[in-house]
């Protein structure tokens, strides 16, 4: 019997959330970012924001991000490719094209790592290895931070976390009305050439002349 499509991407998304649990050394897969999703804002806790954007020539089929609590807390986000209804679609002449996803997440107050990222190629995910150096920010209580746009390169398999405050801002008070007189404080985090193993892009750059230089490298 065939498998719904919506069966097929709750395996693979339990899938990715396992292979990142796997690969950190836990056994407890990660969160789904709705379970922190802002229903009424809470003074004790501090507020992240941010886009996840997947960089797709064809189809794209979803990018995921990877968060860790300082109590090992594990949280997933996701770009909302593969067949969902995503909040931002950048069609050309707009570049780069691709779909992306908004997060507004309430958590406690302390320090966070971004962990690792991922693709889904439908049968498959491919999953980062860590950073070559820690990607931590802050949660401060009563504080509306925004951390960044988490872009994900379908084509060449990288990624990169960086500053899009000015066209992010709007969206986000756009498709989460209860920060819409919120100030929200820019502290982008700043991460270039975040490759997947075996990256198909070094290549794909090597034979066009161009080394490892992308505007996300």
């Amino acid at each position: 019997m065939r498998k719904s499509y919506f069966t097929g991407r709750a395996q693979r998304l339990a899938a990715a959330a396992l292979a990142v649990a796997i690969l950190a050394g836990c056994t407890t897969a990660g969160q789904r970012s709705n379970k922190y999703a802002v229903t009424e804002v809470n003074p004790a806790k501090g507020i992240v924001v941010g886009t996840v954007f997947e960089r797709a020539v064809f189809t794209p089929h979803g990018a995921f991000f990877y968060l860790k609590a300082f109590d090992d807390e594990r949280i997933m986000l996701e770009s909302g490719g593969g067949g969902r209804k995503p909040a931002i679609t950048n069609q050309p002449p707009k570049v780069p094209k691709g779909v992306g996803s908004t997060f507004a997440l309430q958590l406690p107050p302390g320090k966070y790592q971004v962990t690792g990222w991922a693709l889904d190629y439908g049968r498959r995910i491919k999953v980062s290895e860590g950073y070559r150096q820690p990607i931590e920010f802050e949660v401060i209580a009563g504080q509306v931070t925004y951390l960044g746009r988490f872009d994900a390169s379908r084509f060449l398999e990288v990624a990169s976390i960086h500053d899009n405050y000015a066209e992010d801002a709007p969206i986000l008070k756009m498709k989460h009305p209860i920060l819409e007189s919120a100030e929200i404080v820019n502290r982008s985090i700043r991460v270039q050439g975040w490759w997947l193993p075996d990256p198909t892009g070094k290549e794909i750059l090597e034979r066009m002349g161009r080394g490892q230089t992308c505007d996300q490298c």
